[in-house]
């Protein structure tokens, strides 16, 4: 059985689908042949996945289980990367080349490997070369259904917050303390007429940014951020001095963003403590949401018909 935490995983501890690769292809080497389903209920049986997360739906009007999807969309790129063969359709096993890299580096594989074995590559540049994705033969038609498009988005959307965590780490320092400043007034942690500074690179006391809600500073956010790896989480000593920070300002609140992740007692200190925590995930998904950091790069618009303008 495989432990679910130490998967790539969301906030929520839910494993991301380039969290189940490595399940996936562990999986699908047990047997010669697998039905697509099967395959994708196996892998489920062997992640010892809680009820709370097993059950688990999107909030959508589809309220499909996030587990299986996520495995889908794992399940698809391995198949394009040549990891996966199929030798039917609607069937599955692993190749030699998945073998392979399953052999080498068991669970610990990731959506980087996957995407530059040659055979995802080949086809990424097959997509990009295609003349007119709108051309359609008379011999074969192709129709995307909202579920499919709504599917196809949260992936889009979760590769961007990978290249934009990747990004955020080899900022400069400096910078990334005057981003994440921006982002907390585009959320709206900023008055009418109040300020929001980053403070100097020396002498800062343990506090990287103040926002001023106010004019005259007496509603006052302090803001520390750490740029660092995945692997580097914070634990709750850097909590605490944080903590002791605030209290040298006689601050009541705070705010503590990083790149990597939290203990779970970093995330007990700071409930007992009044500081807020944004961990990496939480962080690439706020600034899509705010649009900080990433610009829009087309907007398709879907339309139903009005009804009440009908009625009226």
């Amino acid at each position: 059985m495989i432990n679910y935490k130490i998967l790539k995983h969301s906030d929520n501890g839910m494993p991301t689908w380039d969290g189940f690769l490595g399940p996936v292809l562990q999986v699908a080497d047990k047997k010669e042949i697998w039905k697509r389903q099967e395959l994708i209920k196996s892998t489920l049986n062997e992640i010892e996945l809680p009820h709370e997360l097993a059950d688990l739906r999107y909030p959508s009007k589809y309220h499909d289980l996030v587990a299986p999807d996520r495995i889908n969309w794992a399940l698809s790129d391995l198949k394009i990367s040549g990891l996966l063969i199929s030798p039917q359709r609607g069937y599955y096993q692993i190749s030699s080349s998945g073998k392979h890299i399953l052999k080498e580096k068991g669970l610990n594989i990731t959506r980087e490997l996957v995407h530059s074995q040659p055979a995802y590559i080949e086809h990424q540049e097959t997509l990009k070369n295609k003349d007119n994705i709108n051309k359609v033969s008379e011999e074969q038609t192709f129709e995307l259904t909202e579920k499919q498009i709504s599917s196809w988005f949260d992936k889009q959307t979760s590769d961007l917050a990978e290249q934009l965590l990747a990004k955020l780490r080899s900022t400069d320092p400096y910078q990334f303390e005057h981003m994440m400043v921006t982002l907390l007034n585009n959320m709206g942690y900023k008055g009418t007429d109040g300020q929001s500074l980053v403070t100097q690179k020396s002498n800062d006391g343990g506090i990287d940014g103040i926002i001023n809600q106010d004019p005259l500073g007496l509603q006052t956010i302090y803001v520390q951020v750490k740029r660092y790896a995945e692997n580097n989480v914070i634990g709750s000593p850097e909590i605490d001095s944080f903590s002791g920070a605030l209290r040298r300002k006689r601050a009541d609140r705070g705010v503590f963003i990083t790149t990597s992740s939290f203990t779970s007692g970093a995330q007990q200190a700071a409930k007992q403590l009044n500081i807020a925590l944004v961990d990496g995930e939480m962080l690439t998904n706020l600034m899509i949401q705010y649009k900080v950091g990433v610009q829009i790069h087309q907007v398709y618009e879907l339309y139903d018909v009005d009804d009440d303008f009908f009625e009226e």
